[in-house]
């Protein structure tokens, strides 16, 4: 029977356990990162918290061990393989008769965002929503092609294979990126589940999910997402209307909006003025000099100012502003040797 005043072992001999163990990693190269994780960790034990009375009694502990974000990412998906190796070799160090370790849970100390503070190179991005799309060395071709079909919608979209400079560390640059990313999108192609830099970025997107927030978004481009991505909805392959679909998800996000209104004021047909400005619509905090950036946008565009769906009675741009502001705005023609639509305080 589990006895409450029963004094363990573990809590005074699991320092020298773990300087044991970190011994043990630092010895062989492979094992460096679980040599970072054992070296980083804040641990803690939860005492008894299973009883096993076979055999002369067994108490079970649990070990939670707190890393630093960035140790955290370094593990990406495979935490589970982790916390089961070092649970098998503390109790192969240990040995403490009547006492095992039943489990070890790797968890990320949830401080403020660890970049807050830190300069980061963001020079890789352009103005606008900043995506991240993961993928295959192999499939740098895919990842290329969203990367325009999102660029009509003004994002700016960071594919590694393409967009690192020959003289730059590769890797701090890929670092850079993820973590100044607005969105992280993963093009799951067959073996991209096996890669081990993909599963690393996975992990990193994971991370920035949980600590800021970061959307993430997988496609399903002949195989199904795994891991941490496992239980969020794939998209078939990408189109056009597929960026639409993307967008939809970040239009609330104040860099998306700005990207949306510079589509506007780049805009060269009727079709796609009316499908930036009916994305807009669905956002809910577009700020005041948002709008004063929507309205020159639209005085100077003919694609924009000339467009029925726009113009139009039922939901156009004339109310969409009135309804986001407590100016009072109204469409006047002007002439200057044209006619030009533009909106001005009545």
């Amino acid at each position: 029977m589990y006895n409450m005043n029963q004094k363990f072992i573990y809590p005074s001999r699991l320092t020298i356990i773990m300087r044991t163990l970190l011994a043990r990693y630092s010895s062989k190269p492979e094992l460096s990162a679980l040599k970072e994780i054992i070296e980083k960790a804040k641990s803690e034990l939860e005492l008894g918290v299973d009883y096993d009375d076979y055999d002369g009694g067994i108490y079970y502990h649990k070990l939670i061990l707190t890393v630093p974000f960035e140790t955290y990412i370094l593990i990406g998906i495979s935490s589970k393989t982790f916390e089961n190796t070092i649970q098998q070799d503390i109790n192969d160090i240990g040995k403490i008769s009547g006492e095992e370790i039943c489990c070890v849970s790797i968890l990320v100390n949830e401080v403020p965002f660890p970049n807050e503070k830190k300069n980061v190179d963001e020079s890789m991005w352009e103005e606008g929503f900043r995506v991240f799309i993961s993928h295959k060395v192999e499939d740098k071709s895919k990842a290329t092609e969203l990367k325009k079909s999102l660029a009509k919608y003004g994002i700016t979209a960071f594919v590694a294979h393409e967009d690192i400079d020959t003289n730059k560390e590769w890797l701090a640059t890929i670092e850079n990126a993820l973590l100044s990313m607005d969105a992280f999108v993963a093009l799951i192609t067959k073996g991209y589940n096996e890669k081990f830099w993909t599963q690393q970025e996975i992990g990193f997107a994971y991370c920035m999910n949980k600590l800021k927030g970061t959307p993430f978004v997988s496609i399903r481009m002949g195989d199904d997402p795994k891991g941490f991505f496992g239980h969020v909805q794939a998209f078939s392959p990408h189109t056009d209307s597929y960026a639409d679909s993307l967008c939809e998800q970040w239009v609330n996000h104040p860099r998306m909006i700005d990207s949306l209104i510079v589509a506007l004021r780049k805009s060269e047909c009727f079709f796609d003025s009316a499908r930036y400005f009916e994305l807009l619509k669905r956002t809910t905090n577009i700020t005041e000099l948002q709008i004063k950036k929507l309205i020159a946008a639209y005085n100077k565009n003919e694609s924009v100012y000339k467009c029925f769906k726009i113009n139009g009675q039922a939901g156009s741009i004339l109310d969409f502003i009135n309804g986001k502001t407590n100016e009072k705005y109204e469409i006047k023609w002007i002439g200057n040797g044209k006619n030009q639509i533009i909106i001005s305080n009545s």
